[in-house]
């Protein structure tokens, strides 16, 4: 089905035809010997920070837009089919498998065994390939005059991981001209991830009656008849994982887009969210869940709200380092539920509210510990002031985004009255025995961001 996209570019309008994509073919069936550890491991189950590598390719496209999959398979076809059954059902996604009996000739025959089922253009992506759902998504925005397909490649050849084991690809004003692992001049990096049209079977039929199976024989082929673009994917992440080293590699590289560093304070970022993201990665390989961590980071803020309240400063000290560990690990959910694709609206909503509770425990501990050497009135109006700047700096940011419908401004005063921030203050006046008087700075802080916000409100 094609739907028609008029678009103008430069001084001729050109009609131009979007390809409406239902499914997504991925190819699964090899036996994956480089990679595997165990005798009887597939490849496709293989755990990357958690997931199967498959899951995690399921989980690009289903984030793209596509949940309508067929996969091919062939080493080992049974185990192969029930863990896609127990895929399919996990992440609510359809899933058909094809066995190609042929698998170990090439990959062309997995692709050409789906040909009775595809009538439609489909993407097709490779069951080792990791990828961020953006770059499927603007694959999906490409617009076509004729019933070429398109190829995602990556001319950032430089940067490309284990470049001698990579498919090249040789250009031409948006076409390909080569293709191949052995080409010696080229421009792009062939990523795996296609959209393609049923165009695509009768070219790789006719390269296997000679004798020749890969995919990027088909691919030559039609590139041979000027029916096969490229798409440029820019900085967008891809990797092919088929090798001890590659899958390292995937763990750094996917750790890496679990940081948040337009939310992150200054503490977050610089010190909390290097050392959590290296405690999420163990994790990762846990059953534990984002909601029990953010439980667990709860309870030792209570721990230290409690040891604030006790006299000596070994006591206060512990307090300090419990509520920074806190501080930390309070990272650590967000991470595991995007490494494993199990945020939810109520996780991200329970970990607010037991935030604020731990903000309201510590403060209280803070302020009935001092007051217990100082039994003053006083001392109780400071630390519910600072309490309610706490408090109050959360709100405004969410009012803020509510109202406005735009994020809070995160100029550098805001960002100062950042939960990271004050916690680690707290911490540092504890080192130095007045936990006190730091809670209060950093409430005075937080009520001049509050007042910040409101200044930026009423200018909007």
């Amino acid at each position: 089905m094609w739907v028609a996209d008029v678009i103008e570019s430069g001084k001729n309008r050109g009609s131009r035809q979007r390809l409406t994509v239902r499914k997504v073919v991925i190819l699964a069936a090899g036996r994956g010997s480089r990679l595997r550890e165990r005798k009887n491991e597939l490849k496709p189950m293989r755990r990357v920070l958690g997931l199967p590598l498959l899951e995690r390719v399921v989980l690009s496209c289903k984030v793209a837009g596509l949940s309508d999959f067929i996969v091919v398979t062939g080493y080992k076809p049974k185990p192969m089919r029930s863990f896609l059954t127990r895929l399919a059902r996990k992440r609510s996604v359809r899933i058909e498998v094809v066995e190609n009996p042929d698998w170990e000739k090439g990959n062309g025959t997995s692709l050409l065994a789906c040909r009775g089922k595809l009538t439609e253009p489909f993407v097709l992506v490779m069951g080792d390939h990791l990828f961020e759902p953006g770059l499927l998504a603007g694959l999906l925005r490409v617009g076509s005059e004729d019933d070429s397909c398109f190829l995602a490649i990556d001319r950032r050849t430089e940067r490309v991981f284990d470049l001698r084991g990579a498919t090249k690809v040789s250009t031409q004003s948006g076409r390909i001209r080569a293709i191949g692992k052995d080409l010696t001049r080229y421009d792009g990096i062939d990523t795996g991830i296609f959209l393609l049209t049923p165009a695509i079977f009768a070219p790789l039929a006719r390269v296997q009656a000679k004798g020749r199976y890969e995919l990027s024989d088909g691919i030559a082929e039609l590139a041979a008849e000027g029916r096969m673009r490229t798409y440029d994917i820019g900085k967008r992440f891809w990797l092919d994982v088929d090798t001890p080293r590659s899958l390292r590699e995937a763990k750094r590289r996917l750790a890496e887009q679990v940081d948040k560093p337009s939310e992150d304070g200054f503490i977050a970022r610089y010190l909390n969210r290097p050392l959590s993201i290296r405690l999420s990665r163990l994790l990762a390989h846990t059953p534990v869940t984002p909601n029990t961590i953010t439980v667990v980071s709860f309870a030792i803020a209570l721990l230290g709200a409690w040891l604030f309240t006790r006299q000596g400063y070994l006591p206060v000290l512990f307090a300090g380092v419990l509520i920074q560990v806190s501080s930390i690990i309070d990272g650590c959910d967000g991470e595991i539920a995007r490494l494993k694709a199990l945020g939810s609206r109520f996780g991200a909503f329970f970990d607010t509210i037991l935030d604020r509770y731990a903000d309201l425990s510590i403060a209280a501990g803070v302020t009935y510990g001092f007051w217990l050497t100082h039994p003053e009135f006083w001392v109780w109006l400071a630390g519910i002031g600072a309490l309610s700047g706490f408090l109050l700096a959360s709100y405004s940011k969410k009012e803020y985004q509510l109202r406005f419908q735009k994020p809070s401004p995160s100029r550098f005063l805001p960002r100062l009255a950042k939960r990271d921030l004050r916690l680690f203050v707290i911490f540092l006046g504890a080192v130095v025995g007045q936990p006190f008087f730091a809670m209060l700075g950093v409430g005075l802080i937080s009520h001049l961001a509050v007042f910040w916000i409101l200044v930026r409100g009423r200018r909007r």
